[in-house]
């Protein structure tokens, strides 16, 4: 009884839960993009909406007996890891001409190649860990790699924030650099729950110990969702709206 409710509490809460919140956020980024005019401000929300659906769909795939499966598992993930530090090498730029100073973010031009290459070992590593399942690709070189693309990518994405004239734009970046973070600490609770002793590559999943990694995916997509959000916060949207219902626009004669 006890294994079957764990399995339960496991898929709500660790996949269920943070996917749905996902989709919501991606909901939001889609719905402000409509209304948004600057050609910045819409790719940016395309990109976070994307970045939502992709890793909502994301919090279903684990691990299968079929290889074959694994590989494709893997190599979505590797997809979604380039997805979303093209999402921080896209953003960085117009962070940087938000800055009154046009100061240079820990000198993003020459780090991007590096962080690049380290993204896409991040993918191949990915893809070789469920083609394997080996634990020190799981427990040590996954997060390794995760903080070197994720952890400095965040770093640079919240001194950009720091620094934007646009307060549209610092909001979204803000939250968009705890995201990144929360991202590392994905990896980080995997590997943790990994090596509990007596913790099976089903439990890591489908059992109880599945609720730490859970919880760290429900704090990465409110991130999310505030990141969106933060592009047309909602005080504004509303007011807007009663500006509109108080003084109608006129017919033409």
């Amino acid at each position: 009884m006890s294994d079957s409710l764990g399995f339960l509490v496991a898929v709500v809460f660790a996949e269920v839960v943070p996917a749905a919140l996902f989709f919501y956020a991606s909901y939001w980024a889609f719905s402000i993009r409509r209304a948004l005019v600057s050609r910045i401000y819409r790719n940016h929300a395309l990109l976070l909406g994307a970045v939502g659906v992709l890793v909502g769909i994301g919090t279903f795939l684990t691990y299968s007996t079929n290889q074959v499966v694994n590989v494709l598992f893997g190599v979505y993930y590797a997809a979604l890891f380039l997805v979303i530090f093209g999402l921080v090498d896209s953003i960085i730029p117009v962070a940087r001409r938000s800055d009154p100073l046009l100061r240079s973010i820990i000198g993003w031009e020459r780090l991007r190649i590096p962080l690049w290459v380290d993204a896409f070992a991040l993918g191949l590593v990915q893809v070789a860990d469920y083609l394997f399942y080996n634990s020190f690709l799981n427990d040590l070189i996954l997060p390794v790699v995760a903080l070197s693309v994720f952890g400095v990518s965040g770093i640079a994405i919240v001194i950009g924030a720091r620094r934007s004239g646009d307060p549209l734009l610092r909001g979204s970046l803000k939250w968009l650099g705890a995201v990144l973070v929360l991202s590392v600490l994905v990896f980080v609770a995997y590997a943790t729950v990994s090596a509990i002793p007596g913790v099976s590559s089903y439990d890591v999943f489908y059992s109880y110990p599945a609720l730490l990694v859970g919880a760290v995916y429900i704090m990465t997509a409110y991130a999310l969702y505030k990141s969106a959000r933060s592009l047309a916060p909602v005080t504004r949207l509303r007011l807007a709206e009663a500006e509109d219902t108080a003084n109608p626009p006129r017919s033409q004669p």
